[in-house]
């Protein structure tokens, strides 16, 4: 169960600073009431989600992981519909513009856990979870330096003496897992075993105090031997039932975490819009730089075309700062005075599963509040077959498309303009993975249609095949969940209609199983362009790209349906799509 939890020592001074005040008027106290109740609720879950408290930058229950038993699921959902009622006895209509978004936030978010954990029961049936938690709970506290690295150290050996319970838990929990799922759990939970074997004690290997070390190589120890377990317990499951939620689940989920009330037949068909058009751009792109070859191998002829290992971080480091004038000069958006990152070999306990990411400081860290873009270097063991393959999502013209994504002008510059805003807490812990997926995905493609590349077919193609996945990953995610298409079935979309590779095409279907959802790439970035058209037509001469992104990112990160009204007022037509 993962819900976004604040620390309770800093509640009353977070609501000081973070919550919008008020205005006077008829709805102060309903106001007042709603941010009562969200304090109380936002102090309770952080004490019961101590890992997701670490994640956001509250450090009150570092030591802590929580209770992963049934006792325990039962005390969060009893707590969800505690707060749902207590949400539910404030009307909307009684809440200042603001207030009530926060309020529906919430209502979104407590909805959505309960449909996840109460009816579907995922806890019961995906042994993966408890991986994940069990890697993240000290993950957190190793890769922040948001205090002295043997402080962390002693959380990360707290923590560690709780997981081998955890994972008596989840045995104890588990009641079926379907054949897919128990696949990729087994991986994952093979992967976390060398987590634990290699990664957190090069972590911690600067750390000159015998005692702790020992502390840790004793605990750590025991993990490795839990984990390992608890991977052929997996392994050994009959598996029966199917990974599928279902159309009345996906539903809601679109609801609940995008937004979007649409029937799925209708959100199907605007996926499937959207790769026709995507992927007709594509091969005309590709007939423009060689007409007598295969759009696959077109694109495949520019990944050829790369630094050399050596010069991936300068290549990066010099990327943005053509990105950051780019944006500056063609007036794309507003960037805050503080928006610097530093470019950084991704950490090593990062690299299995990160090429390039973007990692920004929790909505309510106040000391570790650097943000970095990790580039993964390349492996010197490697062959050189090996070596050429990895660098091939870093050639010349994708690179700089992933860093717009990342850094300029997507993830890192919509979270530090956040930073810098007036948001009420729940505003701040209530990030749409619609919106801010959306937003950098919207970037690649507006970046590149402002003149980004100055017209080279190769960076438009770049650009297209980055939209090509997640148009796959749209419709893939409905029919897996929702029509019962097969993995081989979406493995031939994958690749016959989005020009993936088989490799990716497996990679991308297994994730598509396990995150129904994860078309919100394309769907936030569809969202925001039709609210561009209508905030162009609401303005008309007095419209701007540079206007249009300064409000559309001064509101924090809720679903976009939820956001046109304060955007359009009175000309919303209500369509966000």
């Amino acid at each position: 169960m993962t819900k976004a939890p604040v620390r309770t020592a800093c509640i009353l001074l977070a609501l000081t600073l973070l919550a919008v005040t008020p205005a006077p008027g008829p709805s102060a106290g309903a106001d007042a009431t709603y941010v009562a109740l969200a304090q109380s609720y936002y102090a309770e879950n952080f004490r019961l989600e101590p890992i997701g408290a670490t994640e956001v930058g509250v450090h009150d229950y570092d030591d802590q992981v929580g209770d992963f038993s049934a006792a325990g699921v039962a005390k969060e959902l009893a707590v969800d519909h505690e707060y749902l009622a207590k949400l539910e006895a404030i009307a909307p209509t009684s809440l200042s513009a603001g207030v009530s978004l926060d309020r529906t936030l919430l209502e979104y978010a407590l909805r959505d856990d309960l449909l996840l954990n109460e009816t579907l029961a995922q806890w019961k049936h995906n042994p993966d979870n408890y991986t994940q938690a069990a890697s993240g709970a000290v993950f957190t506290v190793m890769s922040k330096d948001y205090a002295p690295l043997a402080k962390r150290m002693t959380y990360a050996i707290a923590r560690e003496r709780l997981i081998p319970q955890m994972l008596q838990d989840a045995e104890a929990n588990t009641t079926s897992v379907d054949a897919v799922t128990q696949r990729i759990a087994v991986e994952d939970a093979a992967g976390a075993v060398d987590f634990f074997k290699s990664a957190v004690p090069q972590a911690f290997a600067q750390v000159d105090d015998p005692a702790l070390q020992a502390q840790l190589e004793t605990a750590n120890g025991a993990v490795v031997s839990a984990m390992t377990a608890y991977t052929a317990w997996i392994k050994s499951l009959k598996p029966s039932g199917t990974f599928a939620i279902g159309a009345d689940a996906y539903r809601e989920r679109l609801l609940y975490e995008d937004g979007l009330d649409m029937p799925l037949g209708r959100y199907l068909a605007v996926g499937e819009k959207a790769l026709a058009q995507t992927r007709a751009q594509f091969i005309a792109t590709a007939r423009k730089i060689d007409p007598h070859a295969t759009p696959l191998a077109v694109y495949l002829s520019i990944t050829h075309i790369h630094p050399p290992p050596s010069a991936l971080i300068a290549t990066a480091q010099r990327d943005l700062i053509k990105l950051r004038a780019f944006v500056e000069a063609k007036h794309i958006v507003t960037l805050p005075p503080n928006a610097n990152i530093k470019v950084i070999e991704t950490p090593p306990f990062e690299r299995a599963t990160t090429s390039a990411a973007e990692d920004s400081p929790g909505p309510l860290e106040t000391v570790a509040t650097q943000a970095y873009y990790y580039v993964t270097p390349v492996d010197p063991a490697w062959s050189r077959e090996q070596q050429e393959e990895f660098l091939a999502q870093f050639n010349d013209f994708e690179f700089p498309i992933i860093s717009a994504h990342e850094v300029y002008p997507g993830h890192f510059t919509n979270f530090s303009i956040d930073r810098g805003l007036d948001l009420s807490l729940t505003r701040k812990l209530s990030v749409s993975s619609e919106f801010a997926e959306g937003w950098a995905h919207y970037s690649e493609q507006m970046m590149v249609d402002e003149g980004w590349g100055n017209g080279d077919p190769r960076v438009r193609l770049a650009q297209l095949d980055e939209a090509l996945l997640r148009n796959c990953r749209y419709i893939v995610g409905v029919k897996l969940h929702t029509q019962g298409m097969t993995i081989e079935q979406a493995e031939h979309l994958f690749t016959s209609q989005c020009f993936q590779t088989p490799q990716v095409a497996i990679e991308e279907t297994l994730r598509g199983t396990q995150d129904p959802m994860y078309g919100y790439y394309t769907l936030g970035k569809l969202m925001i362009l039709k609210l561009r058209s209508d905030y162009r037509k609401k303005l008309g001469s007095a419209f701007t790209l540079e206007r249009f992104h300064d409000e559309l990112l001064s509101r924090g990160d809720p679903p976009i349906p939820l956001l046109r009204p304060f955007i359009l007022g009175g000309s919303d037509d209500g369509k966000p799509l």
